[in-house]
């Protein structure tokens, strides 16, 4: 899957959030850059993976928490971008936050 692709679908799915993608680098790295109103900042990243066509996605956030999915194809992107944002909901309740939105 090529970085435009990515880009295509990160895009897509980042709108239907309320957010958009910060960045890309070299068009292999793309991330969504967040924040909450209890102070959090939070990332959710696709990159690309070792084996050809394959990309992992990692949420991360400023207060020391992140997790990694496994290389997913292109059918499985969504659902695994939906799992990283999932999990930055689930941290920011713990912090006391209550609304995300982009960075």
């Amino acid at each position: 899957m090529s970085g435009e692709s990515i880009n295509e679908i990160l895009s897509v799915w980042a709108k239907r959030h309320g957010l958009c993608v910060s960045n890309s680098y070299r068009n292999q790295f793309f991330y969504v850059d967040m924040i909450d109103d209890a102070g959090g900042k939070y990332e959710i990243s696709v990159v690309e993976d070792a084996q050809p066509g394959f990309h992992k996605v990692r949420a991360s956030s400023n207060r020391r928490r992140s997790c990694g999915f496994k290389g997913v194809g292109p059918l499985d992107l969504e659902a695994m971008l939906e799992r990283a944002y999932l999990e930055v909901i689930k941290w920011m309740a713990q912090a006391g936050g209550s609304k995300i939105s982009a960075a």
